[in-house]
Protein backbone atom coordinates (compact mmCIF):
# COMPACT_ATOMS: atom_id res chain seq x y z
CA UNK A 1 0.00 0.00 0.00
CA UNK A 2 1.60 3.57 -1.23
CA UNK A 3 3.27 5.43 1.58
CA UNK A 4 0.02 8.11 3.21
CA UNK A 5 -2.92 6.01 1.92
CA UNK A 6 -5.42 4.19 4.12
CA UNK A 7 -6.36 1.23 3.77
CA UNK A 8 -10.34 0.22 1.90
CA UNK A 9 -12.00 -0.57 5.84
CA UNK A 10 -10.83 2.86 7.11
CA UNK A 11 -12.19 6.17 5.89
CA UNK A 12 -10.51 8.43 3.19
CA UNK A 13 -8.81 11.31 4.57
CA UNK A 14 -10.72 14.77 3.74
CA UNK A 15 -8.25 17.66 2.40
CA UNK A 16 -10.20 21.38 2.16
CA UNK A 17 -9.50 23.50 -0.97
CA UNK A 18 -10.66 26.88 0.04
CA UNK A 19 -10.69 29.49 -2.76
CA UNK A 20 -13.11 31.87 -4.55
CA UNK A 21 -11.78 31.01 -7.82
CA UNK A 22 -13.30 27.96 -9.50
CA UNK A 23 -10.46 27.47 -11.87
CA UNK A 24 -7.93 27.43 -8.99
CA UNK A 25 -10.45 24.88 -7.03
CA UNK A 26 -10.43 22.82 -10.25
CA UNK A 27 -6.45 23.03 -10.64
CA UNK A 28 -5.70 22.12 -7.39
CA UNK A 29 -8.34 19.36 -7.36
CA UNK A 30 -7.26 17.65 -10.62
CA UNK A 31 -3.26 17.83 -9.45
CA UNK A 32 -4.06 16.05 -5.96
CA UNK A 33 -6.33 13.39 -7.97
CA UNK A 34 -4.19 10.67 -7.40
CA UNK A 35 -2.90 11.49 -3.69
CA UNK A 36 -5.59 9.11 -2.24
CA UNK A 37 -7.48 11.48 -0.36
CA UNK A 38 -11.07 12.76 -0.64
CA UNK A 39 -11.20 16.54 -2.15
CA UNK A 40 -13.41 18.81 -0.20
CA UNK A 41 -14.08 21.88 -1.96
CA UNK A 42 -15.18 25.85 -0.26
CA UNK A 43 -15.85 28.96 -2.40
CA UNK A 44 -15.17 31.19 0.81
CA UNK A 45 -14.28 31.69 3.89
CA UNK A 46 -17.92 31.26 5.67
CA UNK A 47 -18.21 28.04 3.61
CA UNK A 48 -15.09 26.91 4.90
CA UNK A 49 -15.71 27.94 8.28
CA UNK A 50 -19.04 25.31 8.23
CA UNK A 51 -17.57 22.46 6.47
CA UNK A 52 -14.68 22.30 9.19
CA UNK A 53 -17.40 22.04 11.80
CA UNK A 54 -19.19 19.41 10.27
CA UNK A 55 -15.66 17.44 9.05
CA UNK A 56 -12.40 15.99 10.15
CA UNK A 57 -9.96 17.25 7.77
CA UNK A 58 -6.10 16.23 7.61
CA UNK A 59 -5.47 19.30 5.78
CA UNK A 60 -6.53 22.79 4.28
CA UNK A 61 -4.98 24.21 1.75
CA UNK A 62 -6.11 27.84 2.07
CA UNK A 63 -6.04 30.88 -0.79
CA UNK A 64 -5.44 34.51 1.02
CA UNK A 65 -6.91 37.03 -1.12
CA UNK A 66 -10.74 36.39 -0.75
CA UNK A 67 -13.71 38.57 -1.01
CA UNK A 68 -15.60 38.80 2.26
CA UNK A 69 -13.37 36.47 4.71
CA UNK A 70 -9.41 36.78 3.54
CA UNK A 71 -7.27 33.79 4.10
CA UNK A 72 -5.73 34.89 7.41
CA UNK A 73 -9.36 35.40 9.17
CA UNK A 74 -10.36 32.44 7.78
CA UNK A 75 -7.04 30.60 9.14
CA UNK A 76 -7.64 32.80 12.74
CA UNK A 77 -11.54 31.25 12.85
CA UNK A 78 -10.64 27.77 11.44
CA UNK A 79 -8.04 27.82 14.65
CA UNK A 80 -11.04 28.54 17.19
CA UNK A 81 -13.54 25.77 16.23
CA UNK A 82 -13.19 22.32 17.97
CA UNK A 83 -11.97 20.17 14.85
CA UNK A 84 -9.90 23.00 13.07
CA UNK A 85 -8.22 23.61 15.88
CA UNK A 86 -5.32 20.71 15.08
CA UNK A 87 -5.42 20.92 11.23
CA UNK A 88 -2.49 22.13 9.49
CA UNK A 89 -2.97 24.76 6.93
CA UNK A 90 -0.85 25.60 3.97
CA UNK A 91 -1.61 29.25 2.60
CA UNK A 92 -1.59 29.29 -1.50
CA UNK A 93 -0.81 32.85 -2.83
CA UNK A 94 0.06 34.27 -6.13
CA UNK A 95 1.00 38.30 -4.54
CA UNK A 96 1.56 38.11 -0.73
CA UNK A 97 4.89 37.01 -1.27
CA UNK A 98 6.64 39.56 1.02
CA UNK A 99 8.06 38.75 4.51
CA UNK A 100 5.34 40.72 6.37
CA UNK A 101 2.38 38.39 4.78
CA UNK A 102 5.05 35.37 5.82
CA UNK A 103 5.20 36.63 9.01
CA UNK A 104 0.98 37.39 9.84
CA UNK A 105 0.31 33.81 7.69
CA UNK A 106 2.48 31.68 10.02
CA UNK A 107 1.31 33.90 13.44
CA UNK A 108 -2.47 33.12 12.30
CA UNK A 109 -1.72 29.50 12.20
CA UNK A 110 0.07 28.45 8.75
CA UNK A 111 2.51 25.21 8.68
CA UNK A 112 4.00 26.33 4.88
CA UNK A 113 3.21 28.55 2.28
CA UNK A 114 3.14 27.41 -1.60
CA UNK A 115 3.50 30.69 -3.90
CA UNK A 116 1.78 30.18 -7.70
CA UNK A 117 1.64 29.18 -10.14
CA UNK A 118 2.02 25.94 -7.83
CA UNK A 119 4.87 23.12 -9.06
CA UNK A 120 2.63 20.02 -8.55
CA UNK A 121 5.53 17.91 -7.38
CA UNK A 122 6.40 20.41 -4.35
CA UNK A 123 2.36 20.56 -3.72
CA UNK A 124 1.94 16.74 -3.65
CA UNK A 125 4.94 15.37 -1.60
CA UNK A 126 3.78 18.06 0.78
CA UNK A 127 0.06 16.86 0.95
CA UNK A 128 1.22 13.08 0.95
CA UNK A 129 3.93 14.07 4.09
CA UNK A 130 0.85 15.57 6.17
CA UNK A 131 -1.32 12.66 4.99
CA UNK A 132 1.16 10.74 6.26
CA UNK A 133 0.83 12.19 9.67
CA UNK A 134 -2.16 12.06 9.85
CA UNK A 135 -2.94 8.97 9.29
CA UNK A 136 -0.21 7.97 12.12
CA UNK A 137 -2.47 10.90 14.40
CA UNK A 138 -5.50 8.85 13.74
CA UNK A 139 -4.33 5.84 14.33
CA UNK A 140 -2.66 6.74 17.84
CA UNK A 141 -5.56 8.44 18.99
CA UNK A 142 -8.08 5.10 18.67
CA UNK A 143 -5.14 2.77 20.16
CA UNK A 144 -5.65 5.78 23.35
CA UNK A 145 -9.12 5.60 22.93
CA UNK A 146 -9.24 1.83 23.18
CA UNK A 147 -7.18 1.29 26.26
CA UNK A 148 -4.72 -0.49 24.41
CA UNK A 149 -1.62 1.75 24.58
CA UNK A 150 1.15 -0.38 26.14
CA UNK A 151 4.43 -0.05 26.46
CA UNK A 152 5.01 -2.07 22.95
CA UNK A 153 2.18 0.04 21.25
CA UNK A 154 4.06 3.24 22.31
CA UNK A 155 7.40 2.61 20.89
CA UNK A 156 5.65 0.88 17.51
CA UNK A 157 3.84 4.36 17.52
CA UNK A 158 7.26 5.87 17.95
CA UNK A 159 8.73 3.77 15.64
CA UNK A 160 6.42 5.16 12.88
CA UNK A 161 7.03 9.06 13.39
CA UNK A 162 10.76 7.62 13.17
CA UNK A 163 10.35 5.83 9.85
CA UNK A 164 8.85 9.33 8.16
CA UNK A 165 11.36 11.50 9.69
CA UNK A 166 14.09 8.44 8.69
CA UNK A 167 13.33 8.35 5.32
CA UNK A 168 12.32 12.09 4.41
CA UNK A 169 13.96 13.15 1.19
CA UNK A 170 14.95 16.70 3.04
CA UNK A 171 17.25 17.17 6.12
CA UNK A 172 16.03 17.53 9.42
CA UNK A 173 17.53 18.70 12.33
CA UNK A 174 17.42 19.81 16.14
CA UNK A 175 20.36 22.03 17.75
CA UNK A 176 21.49 24.38 20.27
CA UNK A 177 21.85 27.98 20.15
CA UNK A 178 25.34 27.27 20.33
CA UNK A 179 25.39 25.21 17.19
CA UNK A 180 25.51 21.60 17.99
CA UNK A 181 23.72 19.68 16.81
CA UNK A 182 20.83 17.14 18.97
CA UNK A 183 19.27 15.46 16.57
CA UNK A 184 19.60 15.07 12.12
CA UNK A 185 18.27 12.76 10.19
CA UNK A 186 20.18 10.56 7.46
CA UNK A 187 19.08 12.48 4.38
CA UNK A 188 21.18 15.95 6.43
CA UNK A 189 23.91 13.43 7.49
CA UNK A 190 24.14 12.92 3.54
CA UNK A 191 23.24 16.37 2.18
CA UNK A 192 26.76 17.45 4.68
CA UNK A 193 29.02 14.28 3.73
CA UNK A 194 28.61 12.57 6.47
CA UNK A 195 28.07 8.18 6.46
CA UNK A 196 25.50 8.59 8.87
CA UNK A 197 23.85 10.94 11.75
CA UNK A 198 25.88 10.05 14.73
CA UNK A 199 29.34 11.72 12.68
CA UNK A 200 27.34 15.38 13.36
CA UNK A 201 25.60 15.20 16.76
CA UNK A 202 27.40 16.15 19.38
CA UNK A 203 30.12 17.74 17.95
CA UNK A 204 30.29 21.59 19.24
CA UNK A 205 29.80 24.57 17.00
CA UNK A 206 29.10 21.85 13.81
CA UNK A 207 26.74 24.48 12.35
CA UNK A 208 28.61 27.38 12.33
CA UNK A 209 31.00 25.34 10.39
CA UNK A 210 28.70 24.52 7.63
CA UNK A 211 27.71 27.62 6.45
CA UNK A 212 30.48 28.56 3.78
CA UNK A 213 29.67 32.64 4.37
CA UNK A 214 29.90 33.87 8.21
CA UNK A 215 28.20 36.91 7.61
CA UNK A 216 25.16 34.51 6.43
CA UNK A 217 25.61 32.61 9.95
CA UNK A 218 25.43 36.00 11.37
CA UNK A 219 22.50 37.64 9.39
CA UNK A 220 20.34 34.02 9.50
CA UNK A 221 20.53 34.00 13.36
CA UNK A 222 19.38 38.17 13.51
CA UNK A 223 16.73 37.01 11.76
CA UNK A 224 15.74 33.57 13.73
CA UNK A 225 16.37 35.95 16.80
CA UNK A 226 14.37 38.87 15.73
CA UNK A 227 11.33 37.02 13.87
CA UNK A 228 11.68 33.63 15.48
CA UNK A 229 11.80 31.84 12.61
CA UNK A 230 13.49 31.87 9.43
CA UNK A 231 11.68 30.65 6.20
CA UNK A 232 13.64 29.73 2.69
CA UNK A 233 17.28 31.25 4.10
CA UNK A 234 19.39 30.43 1.04
CA UNK A 235 23.49 29.70 1.66
CA UNK A 236 26.08 28.25 0.74
CA UNK A 237 26.73 25.03 3.01
CA UNK A 238 30.18 22.99 3.17
CA UNK A 239 30.46 19.42 3.13
CA UNK A 240 32.47 17.44 5.33
CA UNK A 241 35.11 16.95 1.98
CA UNK A 242 34.92 20.40 1.65
CA UNK A 243 32.96 20.70 -1.57
CA UNK A 244 30.72 23.96 -1.55
CA UNK A 245 26.60 23.37 -2.47
CA UNK A 246 23.28 25.71 -2.55
CA UNK A 247 21.16 25.24 0.97
CA UNK A 248 17.68 26.44 1.28
CA UNK A 249 16.08 26.37 5.24
CA UNK A 250 13.42 26.57 7.15
CA UNK A 251 13.44 26.83 10.79
CA UNK A 252 12.11 27.88 14.28
CA UNK A 253 13.08 28.81 17.52
CA UNK A 254 11.76 26.83 20.88
CA UNK A 255 11.82 27.73 24.02
CA UNK A 256 10.37 25.44 26.36
CA UNK A 257 9.04 26.29 29.54
CA UNK A 258 12.64 25.84 31.80
CA UNK A 259 14.37 28.41 29.56
CA UNK A 260 15.68 26.11 27.35
CA UNK A 261 15.93 26.84 23.36
CA UNK A 262 16.48 24.95 20.54
CA UNK A 263 16.65 25.75 16.44
CA UNK A 264 14.52 22.82 14.50
CA UNK A 265 13.96 22.89 10.82
CA UNK A 266 14.34 21.52 7.31
CA UNK A 267 16.99 22.22 4.82
CA UNK A 268 17.39 21.01 1.19
CA UNK A 269 20.03 20.99 -1.61
CA UNK A 270 19.09 23.85 -3.86
CA UNK A 271 22.49 23.62 -5.95
CA UNK A 272 20.66 23.31 -9.48
CA UNK A 273 17.88 25.41 -9.28
CA UNK A 274 20.71 28.06 -8.15
CA UNK A 275 23.06 26.75 -10.81
CA UNK A 276 20.32 27.75 -13.24
CA UNK A 277 19.01 31.31 -11.90
CA UNK A 278 23.28 32.45 -11.74
CA UNK A 279 23.49 31.04 -15.67
CA UNK A 280 20.12 33.00 -16.85
CA UNK A 281 21.15 35.88 -14.51
CA UNK A 282 24.88 35.76 -16.55
CA UNK A 283 23.32 35.14 -20.01
CA UNK A 284 20.91 38.24 -19.79
CA UNK A 285 24.46 40.82 -19.42
CA UNK A 286 25.85 38.66 -22.15
CA UNK A 287 25.96 39.70 -26.27
CA UNK A 288 24.87 36.48 -27.62
CA UNK A 289 26.58 36.54 -31.30
CA UNK A 290 30.35 37.90 -29.80
CA UNK A 291 30.55 36.22 -26.32
CA UNK A 292 31.57 39.27 -24.62
CA UNK A 293 29.62 41.90 -22.46
CA UNK A 294 26.34 43.49 -23.80
CA UNK A 295 25.19 47.76 -23.46
CA UNK A 296 22.99 46.54 -20.21
CA UNK A 297 25.95 45.17 -18.40
CA UNK A 298 28.40 48.29 -19.62
CA UNK A 299 25.90 50.90 -18.47
CA UNK A 300 25.59 48.85 -14.85
CA UNK A 301 29.37 49.12 -14.62
CA UNK A 302 29.47 52.47 -15.97
CA UNK A 303 27.00 54.16 -12.89
CA UNK A 304 29.14 51.76 -10.43
CA UNK A 305 32.11 53.29 -11.71
CA UNK A 306 31.13 56.85 -11.31
CA UNK A 307 29.85 56.03 -8.08
CA UNK A 308 33.63 54.94 -7.11
CA UNK A 309 35.24 57.50 -9.01
CA UNK A 310 32.83 60.05 -7.47
CA UNK A 311 34.22 58.58 -4.00
CA UNK A 312 37.36 58.70 -4.45
CA UNK A 313 38.45 61.24 -7.21
CA UNK A 314 39.74 59.04 -9.75
CA UNK A 315 39.17 59.33 -13.80
CA UNK A 316 36.96 57.41 -15.84
CA UNK A 317 37.10 56.68 -19.17
CA UNK A 318 35.25 55.59 -22.04
CA UNK A 319 36.40 54.08 -25.18
CA UNK A 320 33.66 53.78 -28.40
CA UNK A 321 35.35 52.09 -31.00
CA UNK A 322 33.38 51.96 -34.42
CA UNK A 323 34.59 49.27 -37.26
CA UNK A 324 35.72 50.63 -40.49
CA UNK A 325 34.40 49.32 -43.73
CA UNK A 326 32.30 46.82 -42.14
CA UNK A 327 29.32 47.36 -44.40
CA UNK A 328 31.56 46.43 -47.20
CA UNK A 329 32.72 43.26 -45.72
CA UNK A 330 28.46 42.37 -44.71
CA UNK A 331 27.63 43.35 -48.37
CA UNK A 332 30.78 41.79 -50.26
CA UNK A 333 30.69 38.42 -48.26
CA UNK A 334 27.78 38.13 -46.70
CA UNK A 335 26.30 38.60 -43.09
CA UNK A 336 27.41 35.31 -41.59
CA UNK A 337 30.96 36.74 -42.47
CA UNK A 338 30.31 39.77 -40.95
CA UNK A 339 29.09 37.73 -37.79
CA UNK A 340 32.22 35.82 -37.80
CA UNK A 341 34.50 38.99 -38.27
CA UNK A 342 32.21 40.80 -35.24
CA UNK A 343 32.86 36.84 -32.77
CA UNK A 344 36.89 37.15 -33.75
CA UNK A 345 37.08 41.49 -33.42
CA UNK A 346 35.87 40.68 -29.87
CA UNK A 347 38.34 38.22 -29.20
CA UNK A 348 41.00 40.18 -30.20
CA UNK A 349 39.80 42.94 -27.83
CA UNK A 350 38.96 41.15 -25.23
CA UNK A 351 42.60 39.77 -25.24
CA UNK A 352 44.28 43.49 -24.67
CA UNK A 353 41.68 44.89 -21.88
CA UNK A 354 42.82 44.27 -18.07
CA UNK A 355 40.13 42.31 -15.94
CA UNK A 356 39.39 45.32 -14.21
CA UNK A 357 38.19 47.09 -17.27
CA UNK A 358 35.03 45.96 -18.68
CA UNK A 359 34.52 45.46 -22.59
CA UNK A 360 31.24 44.92 -24.33
CA UNK A 361 29.16 45.16 -27.72
CA UNK A 362 26.72 48.14 -27.76
CA UNK A 363 25.45 47.31 -31.20
CA UNK A 364 25.97 46.64 -34.72
CA UNK A 365 29.75 47.04 -35.52
CA UNK A 366 30.69 48.93 -32.23
CA UNK A 367 31.77 48.24 -29.16
CA UNK A 368 32.80 49.55 -25.90
CA UNK A 369 35.60 49.76 -23.13
CA UNK A 370 35.10 51.34 -19.51
CA UNK A 371 38.79 51.78 -17.93
CA UNK A 372 38.23 52.43 -14.45
CA UNK A 373 40.57 54.06 -11.30
CA UNK A 374 42.66 55.93 -14.13
CA UNK A 375 45.92 58.15 -12.63
CA UNK A 376 45.81 60.41 -15.65
CA UNK A 377 44.05 60.18 -18.73
CA UNK A 378 47.38 59.16 -20.96
CA UNK A 379 46.62 55.52 -19.31
CA UNK A 380 43.31 55.65 -22.04
CA UNK A 381 45.35 56.95 -24.91
CA UNK A 382 47.47 53.94 -24.39
CA UNK A 383 44.84 51.37 -24.15
CA UNK A 384 43.42 52.96 -27.44
CA UNK A 385 46.79 52.93 -29.41
CA UNK A 386 46.82 48.76 -28.15
CA UNK A 387 43.13 48.44 -29.15
CA UNK A 388 44.19 49.77 -32.74
CA UNK A 389 46.63 48.14 -33.29
CA UNK A 390 45.61 44.26 -32.26
CA UNK A 391 43.56 45.11 -35.71
CA UNK A 392 46.08 45.71 -38.13
CA UNK A 393 46.48 41.66 -38.72
CA UNK A 394 44.01 40.45 -41.48
CA UNK A 395 41.21 37.93 -40.41
CA UNK A 396 40.97 34.74 -42.03
CA UNK A 397 37.07 33.49 -42.98
CA UNK A 398 36.15 31.50 -44.95
CA UNK A 399 39.85 31.36 -46.89
CA UNK A 400 39.46 35.12 -47.38
CA UNK A 401 42.11 37.78 -45.91
CA UNK A 402 39.72 40.55 -44.03
CA UNK A 403 41.56 43.87 -43.50
CA UNK A 404 39.05 45.72 -40.76
CA UNK A 405 40.34 48.95 -39.07
CA UNK A 406 38.15 51.04 -36.14
CA UNK A 407 38.18 54.51 -35.09
CA UNK A 408 38.32 55.04 -30.85
CA UNK A 409 36.84 58.02 -29.57
CA UNK A 410 37.32 58.78 -25.83
CA UNK A 411 35.40 60.88 -22.98
CA UNK A 412 36.78 61.17 -19.39
CA UNK A 413 34.72 61.68 -16.17
CA UNK A 414 34.68 64.18 -14.51
CA UNK A 415 35.70 66.29 -17.42
CA UNK A 416 33.66 65.66 -20.11
CA UNK A 417 30.49 64.45 -18.17
CA UNK A 418 29.40 63.31 -15.13
CA UNK A 419 26.92 60.65 -15.94
CA UNK A 420 26.96 57.76 -18.10
CA UNK A 421 24.70 58.81 -20.89
CA UNK A 422 26.56 61.87 -21.27
CA UNK A 423 30.39 60.17 -21.59
CA UNK A 424 28.69 57.65 -23.70
CA UNK A 425 27.69 60.06 -26.28
CA UNK A 426 30.28 62.07 -26.29
CA UNK A 427 32.95 59.30 -26.42
CA UNK A 428 30.52 58.54 -29.78
CA UNK A 429 31.12 62.43 -31.07
CA UNK A 430 34.67 62.06 -30.28
CA UNK A 431 34.85 58.87 -32.75
CA UNK A 432 32.88 60.81 -35.49
CA UNK A 433 35.13 63.96 -35.03
CA UNK A 434 38.29 61.43 -35.72
CA UNK A 435 36.67 60.08 -38.47
CA UNK A 436 36.05 63.91 -40.01
CA UNK A 437 39.64 64.26 -39.37
CA UNK A 438 41.23 61.85 -40.74
CA UNK A 439 45.05 60.46 -40.12
CA UNK A 440 45.11 59.47 -36.90
CA UNK A 441 42.53 56.49 -35.53
CA UNK A 442 41.46 57.79 -32.66
CA UNK A 443 40.51 61.22 -30.17
CA UNK A 444 39.14 62.03 -27.37
CA UNK A 445 36.32 64.28 -26.68
CA UNK A 446 37.95 67.59 -26.28
CA UNK A 447 40.24 67.32 -29.28
CA UNK A 448 37.73 65.78 -31.67
CA UNK A 449 34.01 66.04 -30.47
CA UNK A 450 31.82 68.69 -32.36
CA UNK A 451 28.73 68.14 -33.33
CA UNK A 452 27.83 65.76 -36.06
Amino acid sequence: MPDGLICESEPMQKVLIVDDSQTNLTLLDHMLRRQGCEIVQARGGHEALTLAGEHEFALILLDIQMPGMNGYETAMHLKQLPRGRHVPIIFITAIYQDEENVRMGYETGAVDYLFRPVNVQTLTSKVQVFLQMHRQKVLLEREIESRVQSERSLRQAEEKYRSIFERAVEGIFQYTPDGTFTEVNPAMARLFGFDDPAGMIGVGGLRRQLMVESDDMNRYMGILRRDGYVSSFEFSGRRRNGDTFWCSESSRLVTFDNGTELVEGVLEDVTRRKQTELELKHLATIDSLTGVYNRHLFFDRLEHALVTAKRTDSIVAVLFIDLDEFKRVNDTYGHHAGDELLRMVAGRLQKRVREADTLARLGGDEFGVLLECLDDQNGALTVAQSLLEVMTTPYVITGEHIRVGATVGISFFPDDGKDGVSLISRADSAMYGVKRRGGVRFGTFRECGVPR
